[in-house]
């Protein structure tokens, strides 16, 4: 527990980007590595900014794909009292495959199920990178964060399953439980950390989890993120 001796309760503010268009007008996949947030998603956005209009944070992260820059760059309401804020490779999304190559008979199956696939040994994301991998290149980074001492509360602005394999990683120890954990654009997930100095995490406790200020009850949202996805991929 916080205030035992050689641990330290921190606290992650976890942010998905906001709305962005991965299919252009006619039905086409474009460059996940290029796209911006649309008009949806910088309102989005703009929601959340106010609600994290009194959070000071020392350290502020986010991917280095321009969507999860812009959202960090608009809901800082303050630069972060440790340095300027981190644009990381490491927390890049997953990378998906050539969607054109999977079957419509197979989207129920490896679109709308992706994630409860990652639970399996030897698997990848939509035929693209495989999920221990990511896990790896996700985790490697989130060890090393919490190694360093110059911080205390941060926030990390990213990606769906970014968030999904670091909130899945403390509340279970690996990816069993990624698929129950929907990340709605521009949502919000708190986090306490107690950490021990070199980084081993004590405990873990959920504040907040998929909090969406825009549209705070859900109302007339059932499709889940991959739900979308596989309803853009028929357009294709």
């Amino acid at each position: 527990m916080a205030g035992e001796t050689g641990l330290r309760r921190r606290r992650l503010y976890l942010v998905r980007h906001g709305h962005v268009s991965y299919f252009g007008a006619q039905g086409q996949p474009l460059d996940p590595r290029t796209v911006r947030l649309s008009a949806d998603g910088e309102t989005q956005v703009a929601a959340l900014r106010q609600v994290l209009a009194d959070v000071v944070v020392d350290r502020a992260v986010s991917s280095d794909y321009p969507r999860a820059q812009q959202t960090l760059e608009m809901v800082l309401s303050q630069p972060p009292r440790a340095g300027a804020p981190e644009h990381l490779a490491a927390l890049r999304e997953v990378k998906a495959g050539r969607l054109r190559e999977i079957p419509i008979a197979a989207y129920g199956a490896e679109v709308n199920g992706a994630y409860g696939d990652a639970r399996l040994p030897d698997t990848r994301f939509l035929r693209g990178e495989p999920w221990d991998d990511f896990s790896d290149r996700v985790l490697g980074w989130f060890r090393a964060f919490l190694a360093e001492p110059n911080w205390q509360d941060a926030i990390v602005a990213s990606h769906d399953a970014v968030n999904r394999i670091l909130i899945g990683w403390l509340l279970s120890g690996d990816r069993t439980v990624i698929a129950s954990l929907e990340q709605d654009a521009a949502c919000l997930n708190i986090v306490d950390v107690d950490c021990r100095a070199d980084g081993t995490v004590d405990a873990a406790f959920v504040r907040l989890l998929n909090f969406t200020p825009y549209n705070i009850t859900k109302k007339g949202d059932r499709l889940t993120v991959m739900d979308r996805i596989a309803q853009s991929m028929l357009a294709m």
